[in-house]
């Protein structure tokens, strides 16, 4: 065998970069538990029990405040930072009040939402109170309050609201665009179904064996009781990663740090360190856990105007959106904020991947904000995230017995200014989740 030598360029990522990689993936929540490992496991590294004194004990990093790109210093941007970084926290159904208050109910209709959220028992259900006698106490009109009952019942988690095990299953089903004929059993055939009476299922719907054993599978991974088990799955969702605020017409970016230790090196270990007598062995261990705590520090230090830097950027390029000129937000790529921030699209997906941001009006993935532009042939500048909500609409409103086809679909959309293909609706209508027309036709 003949040995050759041949010269590869290897990229390797130094220590710091690791941890940095690692440290930017994680939320302000996952980060804080990061923070508490790494100082079990490296005794260079203590919790900083004076709040005045910075983490790199005296090194001074700039805080970024503001919408203006080109501002980074470290000046006061007025505001109470304290008051910008509390987070409050909320129960279960508080959590689902705010989201019937964000989702485009008028005045009147909240006071109903409140009202029926109120009556909702530790299940989720309204059971214990008729809507009837919701409307009656508020005197307004039943229609008008099953209305916002219905509004009600498409906020998470699927089947809450339902005022019965029935129409708690109905509205799972429906919010996963189950098969028609597995709706169909829940609604025709509920109480033949729960009693076992499999043959009169068989009898009212002329199914078949393989019909009855994918509908018995996929009714039996439902949810009787809707808010049971949800509490800490929303609380843990919607904690925020970045706070922002408006004032006097400009937007403020914070980081929402609350929980999460501030570290130091420890003062013991630095001191024994510097004794002469120390023997080699202790003094290698020591030294290689003060480097690799300095490294943590400035990982988490990088972390955060990272962080800032990225959501700055989205404010910028989202402003329209953010003060209510735009229901949706501009089409905007990762390589524009990495442009902005002059940092690698890698770590703008790593950082954006998994965080929230909480706006005056309501609480956004990081990610939503990016979409691809749509093409249009009116020069309009639309995203991909406007295409699938108009898609959306044309489908709410089309004729239920004779849904549209994807080519009717594209023809709708082209009327609309979209310059769109047949293939590109069918995956569109994929990613909202939404079944093609022989699925949703019903007679």
């Amino acid at each position: 065998m003949k040995q050759q030598l041949t010269q590869q360029q290897i990229q390797k990522l130094a220590p710091l970069q690791l941890m940095l990689a690692r440290l930017s993936q994680l939320s302000q929540t996952d980060l804080e538990h990061a923070v508490l490992e790494e100082i079990e496991k490296n005794p260079l590294l203590e919790l900083n029990d004076d709040p005045g004194m910075d983490i790199f004990q005296g090194e001074q990093y700039p805080v970024w405040r503001g919408d203006d790109l080109s501002s980074r210093s470290g000046s006061s941007s007025g505001m109470d930072v304290m008051d910008i970084t509390q987070v409050e926290e909320l129960d279960f159904f508080d959590r689902l009040l705010k989201q019937a208050k964000e989702s485009g109910l008028n005045d009147d209709e909240i006071l109903i939402a409140e009202e029926i959220i109120g009556s909702l028992d530790e299940s989720g259900f309204l059971s214990g109170t008729p809507i009837e006698n919701i409307a009656y106490k508020l005197s307004v009109d039943t229609e008008t309050a099953e209305h916002v009952l219905k509004q009600i019942q498409k906020l998470g988690p699927a089947g809450i609201a339902a005022r019965d095990l029935q129409e708690c299953m109905m509205l799972q089903l429906e919010a996963t665009h189950e098969e028609p004929f597995v709706i169909e059993i829940i609604e025709k055939c509920f109480d033949a179904y729960m009693d076992g009476e499999i043959d009169e299922v068989y009898k009212e719907l002329d199914l078949s064996d393989e019909d009855i054993e994918y509908a018995v599978e996929q009714i039996g991974k439902l949810n009787p009781k809707p808010a049971a088990g949800h509490g800490e799955f929303m609380k843990k969702s919607i904690i925020p990663d970045v706070i922002l605020r408006e004032k006097d017409g400009k937007f403020y970016v914070a980081l929402n740090e609350t929980g999460t230790p501030e570290v130091r090196l420890s003062e013991t270990y630095l001191k024994m360190l510097d004794k002469s007598d120390l023997d080699k062995n202790t003094k290698r261990y020591l030294t290689s856990n003060k480097q690799a705590a300095q490294w943590f520090m400035q990982a988490i230090e990088q972390r955060k105007q990272s962080i800032i830097a990225i959501a700055q950027s989205i404010v910028h390029r989202q402003r329209d959106m953010l003060v209510g000129k735009r229901e949706h937000p501009l089409p905007m790529i990762m390589k524009e904020v990495a442009e902005d921030t002059r940092l690698d699209i890698s770590t703008v997906s790593r950082v954006v991947n998994g965080k929230y941001m909480q706006t005056p009006s309501q609480i956004y993935e990081l990610r939503y904000f990016f979409s691809e532009k749509a093409g249009r042939n009116d020069g309009h500048e639309v995203s991909t995230r406007d295409l699938e909500q108009d898609l959306i609409k044309i489908i709410e409103n089309e004729d239920k017995t004779k849904p549209l086809s994807d080519e009717a679909l594209q023809v709708a959309l082209t009327e609309k200014g979209y310059n769109i293909a047949r293939r590109t609706v069918a995956k569109y209508r994929e990613k909202t989740g939404i079944p093609g027309s022989r699925e949703r036709r019903k007679t």
